[in-house]
């Protein structure tokens, strides 16, 4: 019974997010915004809400440890499992041909912005002797805001 009813949350979940992503969609169209800025603004504030209070949640209840590695474990689930699940479909459908990205300036951006925090993280972390201090914090908030400019 618990299987069924997990399965049934994630075919509502799914068929929410299609709806969603579909009225985004339109919502791009009419406005003339790119699919790109879209993604990295809309869809990513609202992928990204859920974890945010999950994690400020866990970090005031006592565990910060446990907060911390949801803040890393969340992403690279939705990113390994979620974005791999979704190629591995989309390819399979298409097969023997793959699926064509269509290039956007601000992709290589993102992915330069995530590899410096990410690497800055390792490092500050690292130097800090495994501390998570307040002045990376507001680094970290400072590099999304300069990314989102």
């Amino acid at each position: 019974l618990l299987a069924a009813a997990f399965v049934s949350s994630i075919l509502w979940i799914s068929a929410f997010a299609s709806e969603l992503l579909g009225c985004l969609s339109a919502l791009g169209i009419i406005m003339g915004i790119s699919p790109s800025i879209l993604g990295v603004t809309v869809l990513a504030w609202g992928n990204s809400v859920g974890d945010l209070v999950a994690d400020v949640v866990v970090a005031k209840s006592g565990h910060p440890k446990m907060a911390v590695a949801g803040c890393y474990a969340g992403p690279m689930f939705n990113m390994l499992i979620g974005l791999g699940l979704a190629l591995a479909i989309k390819t399979a459908k298409m097969y023997p041909v793959g699926y064509q990205l269509h290039y956007h300036p601000n992709i290589p951006v993102s992915f330069g912005f995530l590899f410096a925090c990410l690497l800055g993280s390792l490092a500050a972390v690292t130097l800090s002797g495994f501390r998570i201090t307040r002045p990376w914090g507001i680094c970290l908030i400072v590099l999304y805001a300069t990314f989102m400019l």
